[in-house]
């Protein structure tokens, strides 16, 4: 095996490991009142609606409308400042920046909740319906993942709360400082459930991207709460730890058999035992209903775990599946659609 499985194990840890979101930062080449200008890259061609950020100003973007392979040339909807003609700004995947009221004048409160390590700050934003909507970023990301749905949850009557989870900014940090894809993240989740239920929640509906939804999934299967889920919504969730481990390796072009002795190296690194984070092949019934988003185009996460996650349980999962769509951009990709598709489910319980 040489010392292939060993680094690339040792690589794969290391992606577990606490550190700051990662801005994405491109080169913005022209701007005027209708539209911006940018360097191609997978980002910037993607379709649907980004945001762009630059000291003193913030700004949100369309589908693109123009390029030739160097450049991207977007529709520019909204801008607070007029963007710079040149030089470089922050794509913003999460569209908006800030809280519920400075992105979109929506009030709430930030909320404590007591949680197995310490303090957890939470967005709280109130609502006429005794159903809450509890909100779980992903993996590096933070409590602003969830700004893009929040207009269409609360123009709807839901009470939400957004919670941080161990080893954000606004959260206490784990003890070995390494993210464990739910298996633990899952006890903060417990805390903001039990958080909404004494504070008059009758039932909860929980909504998870990317990792988020593996937290979801793993309280789903392991909290003394479970019961009080009335649903679940799914955007591009970890729903295979073992798997999304293979597809890492795949990327990395390290041949098939290397593959067991690498998860065990991620094992001994971070103590996550994978087959207990298998919630795509669950044998027992889906407890909730589930409404299931996946881009095709992700490479984070194959989007074939969300395939046989709806094919096993049927009826109980709603799936739209995204054309052309990268990790968690369903909702950028069309906004209106993926909202559309939410509140159907969310008030009318329709899965499709």
């Amino acid at each position: 095996m040489s010392a292939v499985a060993p680094t690339a194990g040792r690589l794969l840890a290391s992606r577990l490991r606490v550190a700051p979101p990662r801005p994405v930062m491109v080169r913005l080449l022209g701007a005027d009142a209708e539209r911006v200008t940018l360097e191609s890259t997978p980002e910037t061609r993607h379709r649907g609606s980004f945001g762009l950020s630059w000291p003193g100003g913030d700004a949100i973007v369309g589908d693109v409308v123009a390029e030739d392979g160097r450049t991207v040339t977007r529709r520019l909807i909204t801008s607070m400042a007029r963007p710079p003609r040149d030089g470089v700004v922050r794509w913003n995947k999460f569209v908006h920046r800030g809280d519920p009221y400075t992105a979109h004048g929506l009030p709430f409160d930030e909320v404590v909740i007591d949680g197995p390590l310490g303090p957890l700050s939470a967005w709280y934003l109130p609502g006429r319906r005794s159903t809450w909507v509890l909100a779980v970023h992903g993996n590096r990301a933070t409590r602003e993942e969830a700004l893009r749905v929040l207009p269409a949850l609360s123009g709807a009557g839901f009470p939400v709360l957004v919670p941080a989870y161990r080893n954000d900014a606004e959260a206490p940090r784990s003890p070995d400082g390494m993210y464990h894809l739910g298996d633990t993240e899952w006890a903060d989740l417990d805390a903001a459930v039990r958080y909404a239920l004494r504070s008059g929640a009758g039932d909860v509906v929980l909504y998870g991207w990317s990792m988020g939804g593996g937290i979801v999934e793993t309280f789903l299967d392991r909290s003394a709460h479970a019961g009080c889920v009335r649903a679940a919504v799914l955007d591009a969730p970890l729903l295979n730890a073992g798997a999304v481990t293979d597809a890492q390796l795949r990327r990395l072009h390290l041949p098939q058999w290397a593959g067991g002795a690498v998860k065990r190296l991620v094992t001994d690194h971070a103590g996550i035992d994978l087959t207990r984070l298998d919630h795509q092949n669950r044998p027992d019934r889906r407890p909730v209903p589930t409404l299931l988003f996946h881009g095709d185009a992700d490479v984070h996460i194959p989007v074939a775990c969300s395939d046989a996650f709806a094919r096993r349980h049927g009826e109980l999962v709603g799936y739209v599946r995204v054309p052309d769509c990268a990790h968690t951009l369903a909702w950028n990709a069309d906004p209106r659609a993926y909202e559309k598709a939410l509140i159907a489910f969310l008030v009318h319980g329709r899965t499709c």
